[in-house]
Formats: structure tokens, C-alpha cells, sequence
């Protein structure tokens, strides 16, 4: 699978290998809060199907490494039942449905604008410390035990991903920086700094000692010179910027499962009379191009894969259609109710109680079923909403 390349030419070059490709690989995608609790209710299910222990590594970005940032902070105090968590809701799922109560982005977008950045990314770290991470670091997420979780963001530098892990944080064109003991709270504020208000997050890199990214040797075309001021300061937002599923960090793994909260691309009836407007628009149409070639290359990557045996997975949206898997079972899930949830604002505010608990559900059930009909046919349908409600009163539902 190759769903990007930077400009320079070619896809950059491995990180050394460090992780064998085996197990399982899980992507989040962003989209604020929605995508958060529509992630929550992909891993109450992972879990309920015994997957979530074969996780191997899990990469996110934006509303997506909330998500999983806190799974791999409590990922050491999950008792395990053969391979089912006993305990995922209250260690992991309660912390998370309580976090979402806090709206924070109207604040933080007021201190972005007024210090344009200068000092946002400071109080998003401040408030996801104070609510979930309680100091934290990269060094906290697990090691052998568990899966790699890299946290992604883009740095505007160098217009490449910005990857944070438990082992290094790097660039490709930054270089490398072996075990940081960086706060989680500030990877994941780096990784959900949406554009403009929240965004970006400078972090000064002269105190680390870098080392250089493993050269390609298939390189055709001659590198581009990389500046040494790349290495004094990376300029941070987030991740979605440079891609909003989180797939570059996975796309060459045997088994792969995407989960996707992002809003899907709006019609609109505006004329786009003034500049900024149009400029929006056509960077909006920009996004969602590159978005699709994306879940494009994805999809045929699994296709190929299962032709062969060699690949397996699922991608599943939070506008998937429900009715294109009538013949799997499962929960009830009407197409209005998709259509509904997938139009919940991007934002880091409470969506209130009734939303809260439909987006857990819908993440849920489309989950269950995308896994059982590409993944593992073999396994249980789901029977019970793991949140009360279900989805027929959002379904009902004409705006949110």
C-alpha cells in the first residue's frame, strides 16, 4: 500500500525496521471529539472480539490520538481473561467518556487567535494533562508488552509527518531522536492542533541529540539539501494535515484495520464570493481529494492482499453505509443514523449525552460488522449496545 509520497520523490525510507510486521495494525483517523468516541466504540469491540491484545501497533492522529494516546497509557493496567480486557470500561472507556465532557476548543481557539499560536498550544497541552495524562510521558506507553503506538503530527518545516513513539520521535528529514521523554499531553496536543487557532506547536529541538534517517539506497532522483536550521525547531500541527488516517505509520502491515471518524466532503450552495471563502473551499476540495486517493490506495491494497493470502484487514467509516452489510448481522444500525453521526461538528466540545452514547454505538457496530465480513468471518456478531440508546432516536434526528 502506498498512500503517499512526499514531494521530493519516493516514499521516505524505513525507520531502520525497528519493529517486525506482525500482528495486527490499527489506524485512527481524526475528526475532535466525534472521531474520539466513534474510535471508543471500535476498541469496546476490538476488545469484546479478543483482537485488541493482537494489536502490534496502533498509529493515530488528530481527535483519533486521544483515543490512543490513553490506551496506551493504561494498556499495563488491563487484566486480561485469555485475550479480552475484563476491565477495559472502567480503566480505559469511563476516563474517556468523562474526558469528552470538557469543552475546551471555543477557549483555546480565542487564545490561538489573539496570540496567533504563540501560545495555544501550551493551554491544549495544559488541559489534556490536567483531564487525562496527569504527566505522562512517551515513556509511559508500552513497550515489549504491548503494541507501538505512534502518535502523528506534521511539521510544517519540512511539510513531512512527525512521528511520536515510546522508542524515538522523528522526521525523515529532521532525523531522529532516540527514547525522548516528552509529554504525552503535548504529543497529542501537537497531533490534534487543527489549523489556524490551535495550531502550531513549536518545539525546540537544539537540547536532543539527533541521529540521521537511514538512507534509501533505491533513491533515483538526487535528495534535496536539508538545511541545518530543520534541526534547531520543528513547527507542529496536526496530524490530518499531512494525513488524516494515520495510514503511513501501517501501510505495510499484514493485517490492517482502519477506523475512520473523519467528516465526510459537504455539498455546498455557497457562491464563494469573497477570497477567503473561495480559498477555503478550494483547500476543503484539496483535502478531500487526497483523503480519497488515501482510502483508494488502502482499499486496493487489501484487495490485492486477500487475492494472494497475504494481506488481510478492514476500513469502515463513520459514514459507511449499514445497509451494504444486511447479510452480516449484528446490531440494527439505520442509514439516517450514519448520516446524522457523520455531520456531528469536528470539535473538541462536549456533544452532549445522547451523542456521546450514539457515536460510542455507531463506532461500535460498524466495527463488528466491517470486521466479521472482510477480517475474520468466524467471529460473533454483536448482540447488545455497549452504550444505552442505540442509534433509532439519532436517526430521527435532521440536524445536531
Amino acid at each position: 500500500m502506498q498512500p503517499s509520497q512526499p514531494a521530493s520523490g519516493g516514499r521516505p525510507p524505513p525507520i531502520g525496521q525497528t519493529q517486525e510486521r506482525q500482528g495486527i495494525a490499527l489506524a485512527l483517523s481524526g475528526g475532535g471529539y466525534r472521531a474520539m468516541l466513534f474510535h471508543t466504540g471500535v476498541l469496546i469491540r476490538l476488545n469484546e472480539l479478543g483482537l485488541l491484545q493482537k494489536l502490534s501497533r496502533v498509529s493515530s492522529v488528530s481527535g483519533g490520538s486521544i483515543s490512543a494516546a490513553y490506551l496506551g497509557l493504561v494498556w499495563k493496567r488491563l487484566t486480561w481473561a485469555g485475550s479480552v480486557a475484563t476491565n477495559f470500561n472502567e480503566v480505559y472507556v469511563d476516563d474517556v467518556l468523562r474526558f469528552s465532557r470538557h469543552s475546551m476548543d471555543w477557549y483555546c481557539a480565542v487564545v490561538g487567535f489573539l496570540t496567533q499560536g504563540r501560545l495555544v498550544s501550551s493551554l491544549v497541552s495544559w488541559v489534556y494533562d490536567r483531564a487525562l495524562f496527569h504527566g505522562a510521558t512517551l515513556q509511559d506507553l508500552p513497550g515489549d508488552e504491548g503494541p507501538r503506538f505512534i502518535i502523528c503530527a506534521t511539521n510544517l518545516t519540512t511539510g513531512s509527518l512527525w512521528r511520536f513513539s515510546r522508542p524515538y520521535m522523528a522526521d525523515y528529514r529532521v532525523g531522529r531522536i532516540d527514547r525522548p521523554r516528552f509529554s504525552l499531553a503535548r504529543a497529542v496536543a501537537a497531533s490534534s492542533a487543527f489549523p489556524p487557532v490551535l495550531s502550531p506547536m513549536n518545539l525546540g529541538l537544539g537540547n536532543y541529540a539527533i541521529s540521521d534517517w537511514p538512507a534509501r539506497s533505491d533513491r533515483t532522483e538526487v535528495p534535496p539539501p536539508v538545511p541545518s536550521f530543520v534541526r534547531n525547531r520543528a513547527v507542529l500541527s496536526d496530524g490530518g494535515v499531512y494525513d488524516n488516517h494515520g495510514l503511513e505509520p501501517v501501510d505495510d502491515w499484514p493485517i490492517v484495520l482502519v477506523s475512520d471518524g473523519g467528516a465526510p466532503h459537504a455539498i455546498s450552495n455557497s457562491g464563494y464570493g469573497n477570497w477567503y471563502s473561495q480559498l477555503r473551499r478550494v483547500l476543503d476540495v484539496e483535502d478531500n481529494q487526497v483523503r480519497s486517493l488515501r482510502r483508494r490506495a488502502l482499499i486496493k491494497y487489501l484487495d490485492d492482499g486477500r487475492k494472494t493470502g497475504q494481506v488481510s484487514g478492514a476500513y469502515w467509516s463513520i459514514g459507511t453505509n449499514p445497509a451494504k452489510y444486511e447479510t452480516v448481522g449484528g446490531l440494527p444500525c439505520r442509514p439516517e443514523a450514519a448520516t446524522v453521526l457523520s455531520r456531528v461538528s469536528t470539535r473538541l466540545a462536549d456533544p452532549g449525552d445522547t451523542l456521546r452514547d450514539a457515536l460510542v454505538n455507531w463506532g461500535y457496530a460498524i466495527c463488528d460488522k466491517s470486521v466479521r465480513r472482510w477480517h475474520a468471518r468466524g467471529l460473533p456478531a454483536a448482540t447488545r449496545w455497549p452504550r444505552p440508546g442505540g442509534l433509532d432516536s439519532i436517526a430521527t434526528r435532521r440536524r445536531v
